[in-house]
């Protein structure tokens, strides 16, 4: 016979269990709720306070000619290398949903390797390889460690020139993507971004779905994936990082053996910047449900413009900086008429934009609106003072070092500084930047950009909230 357990034999016994257990209990609940405060995070990093020690120096293969941006760094086995095709992003595509499509399945076998012996080889040697795709761009990441770096080499430069793209894979890949766009309908948030798009863009190449639509899905083929590979895909645009164990006459070996076979001269055809009609009325997407969820766009600045970090810590303050920015302390913590509101820069090559948001109960959704628009003119007219600049600066510079904390981080940062031209010694100097910006330019940023012009979509029940 089993014995009972403890808390059947005695009640002391039992008393005790309860308090220990009600102990663990406390202290689960006290680590969760620091756990999720980034300022908590940031502050107990063993990254806190390091300056970004590493020397990042731009290298040319000897036979491609193909640059990168490449960083040494020998204490840990791995080799990171991170890359993007500029101009080879969904926009960019002749079918909608091929991108996507395309970013899924090209490990999916080669013309030299069945997909069953990649994946093992993968596995038994720790090889990561991962692909991505986003409006403007078509980017990969290849982790390994370094001691086999050649057959992770061969097996990247297999992939992106003898892609097999094989027709049962294909089928189950567009199965795939027909049933996410059915569940895409089923899902508010999903409709809500969508829709908004279609209200920003127009009819520009950035509003469409980037999964395509089922009709256009279902007649794929294999060709299609193909011609995406050979009319995109060029070394012209291409942007390379390489960070780990290797030196750097190594890492020009890894660029020719990679990228050379594909094509040099782009041929990508460049789009329009986005002309947005800013005259257009709020879209209310009328759909039963438990909250309405809101969205709004506001013009925004690029990467390189003056106005990129003061509108940066202006953002991080109204809206970025989660339960304790301004929207949040006033809507959330002061008022509880939402779980959350949020607001960030969106970098485009086509638009740059501040995005802003939240989700509110019908009943509460009006009052919760009205203290959103009123918080963004509060911003406008009286700014920030310089005590709430130093907070920001203070976390924008401790946290940044936390993005140092692989070397696949490190690889793609490499791959962003040539891709927005911020220089061979940004790492170096980005907390010079944030720690520049002065309580006037944030405050003139704050008057130039927190502005009445703006879009807004939302979806949800509107009866409820009029009775």
């Amino acid at each position: 016979m089993s014995r009972r357990p403890v808390y059947m034999r005695n009640k002391s016994g039992s008393s005790w269990l309860l308090l220990l257990l009600l102990l663990i209990i406390v202290g689960i609940i006290y680590g969760y709720r620091n756990s999720l405060s980034l300022q908590y995070l940031v502050d107990n990093s063993e990254l806190n306070g390091r300056n970004f020690r590493g020397v990042v120096e731009e290298i040319s293969a000897d036979k491609t000619g193909i640059k990168a941006y490449f960083m040494k760094d020998d204490t840990t086995p791995l080799v990171a290398l991170s890359f993007v095709f500029k101009n080879a992003g969904y926009a960019y595509e002749q079918k909608d949903g091929v991108a996507m499509l395309v970013a899924s399945m090209i490990k999916e076998g080669t013309r030299n390797i069945n997909a069953d012996n990649l994946r093992n080889e993968m596995r038994l040697k720790g090889i990561k390889l991962s692909f991505s795709v986003d409006k403007d761009d078509f980017g990969g990441m290849m982790v390994v460690p370094s001691q086999y770096l050649q057959d992770a080499v061969k097996l990247l430069r297999e992939i992106l020139l003898y892609p097999k793209f094989e027709r049962k894979y294909l089928d189950i890949a567009k199965a795939q993507t027909i049933k996410s766009l059915e569940v895409e309908k089923e899902d508010p948030n999903q409709e809500l971004k969508l829709e908004f798009d279609k209200l920003v863009y127009g009819t520009h190449p950035y509003g469409k779905n980037p999964l395509g639509n089922i009709e256009v899905i279902k007649g794929i083929t294999q060709g299609d994936l193909r011609e995406f590979i050979k009319s995109t895909l060029f070394t012209d645009n291409l942007y390379v990082g390489i960070v780990g164990n290797l030196d750097k006459d190594s890492a020009k070996k890894v660029l020719d053996t990679i990228f050379a076979g594909i094509d040099k001269n782009a041929k990508n055809k460049e789009i329009e910047a986005v002309d947005i009609n800013w005259q257009q009325p709020v879209l209310e997407i009328k759909r039963d449900g438990g909250q309405n969820i809101t969205a709004f766009v506001f013009e925004g600045t690029c990467r390189t413009c003056e106005d990129f970090y003061p509108l940066y810590i202006a953002n991080y303050l109204f809206g970025g900086a989660g339960l304790n920015s301004k929207l949040n302390q006033q809507i959330r913590e002061k008022e509880g008429l939402t779980y959350g509101a949020y607001s960030a820069l969106v970098l485009q090559d086509k638009a740059n934009l501040i995005v802003s948001g939240f989700s509110a109960t019908a009943d509460k959704y009006t009052k919760a609106e009205e203290m959103f628009k009123q918080e963004w003119q509060k911003i406008r007219n009286k700014g920030f003072d310089i005590d709430e600049l130093k907070k920001a600066k203070d976390y924008l510079i401790a946290s940044y070092n936390l993005r140092f904390a692989s070397t696949a981080g490190i690889a793609g940062m490499l791959v962003y500084m040539q891709r927005n031209n911020l220089g061979l010694d940004f790492l170096e100097k980005r907390n010079q930047y944030v720690e520049s910006v002065t309580v006037e330019q944030l405050n003139e940023v704050a008057k130039k950009y927190f502005v009445e012009k703006r879009l807004q979509a939302v979806i949800g029940s509107f009866d409820k909230e009029k009775k």
